[in-house]
């Protein structure tokens, strides 16, 4: 069995083939190229699939686009997930979650290995466009979280809503007080996204008298972990595997 699976994000579109269980190809396309024309190019690569299925957050349009070039393309209906109340030991908080969040939230509750821990209690950071934090306590039961503007788009409004601030592409390398606006800008941007998670992980340990699991993923991922106190896993595709579990039925 060949699995098409889709995450479409607010910045770019990830995908990945599965067969038999397995990742065999993957990659991504910015949301800023025209899918009209990369998408039948992505999918004559890709080969024959046999069910495809998507995580969508960057909009219906977007999703309508995939579905026909999936159709058209391989004969077979782009499955789109759907937050769900209560599945597979996973209470949402509220209702209109992101499905991203949930997706992330499912894969979280549910990694193998040696990192497999049930009983304890997670927190899920996706350090994307958007900086998301969702607290998991270890039954399943989601405890609540936080939205706010990731490191690119931080620089990004700091360009554009200042009159002489710069537009910042590096990564920053260090969290020390910088000697220089760009220096400034991203060493205090990386600071403020650390100070978030490393909070959250105190406030937990405050509160319950222990600390959290901290699952990262998205495209900062890598910049923010070095910096994070704590039991700390990276795990970059955990939007897609929450997808696996979100049309398995339970058992």
């Amino acid at each position: 069995m060949r699995i098409l699976e889709l995450d479409a994000g607010n910045s770019r579109l990830k995908w990945r083939l599965l067969n038999k269980g397995q990742v065999i190809s993957n990659g991504f396309l910015a949301n800023s190229e025209d899918w009209q024309y990369e998408l039948p190019r992505l999918f004559d690569q890709i080969g024959r699939v046999d069910s495809a299925r998507a995580s969508i957050v960057s909009g219906d349009e977007r999703f309508t686009l995939l579905s026909a070039a999936v159709n058209q393309h391989f004969n077979v209906s782009l499955l789109k997930a759907e937050v769900k109340e209560q599945w597979r030991g996973i209470q949402v908080a509220y209702s209109g979650l992101g499905v991203d969040r949930w997706l992330a939230m499912l894969a979280a509750h549910h990694v193998g290995g040696a990192e497999h821990k049930e009983s304890s209690s997670k927190m899920v950071v996706s350090c994307g466009t958007a900086i998301t934090i969702d607290l998991l306590s270890g039954s399943g039961n989601h405890l609540g979280g936080y939205i706010v503007p990731g490191v690119g788009l931080m620089k990004r409004m700091l360009h554009t809503r200042t009159a002489q601030l710069p537009m910042v592409e590096a990564e920053a390398l260090t969290m020390t007080p910088g000697t220089s606006s760009a220096d400034c800008i991203n060493n205090g941007i990386l600071a403020m996204a650390v100070a978030m998670i490393n909070t959250q992980q105190s406030q937990y340990k405050a509160a319950y008298g222990k600390e959290c699991v901290i699952y990262l993923t998205g495209g900062d991922a890598t910049l923010i972990q070095p910096y994070i106190h704590g039991e700390c896993f990276h795990h970059p595709s955990l939007v897609m595997d929450g997808l696996g579990l979100a049309f398995e039925e339970e058992g």
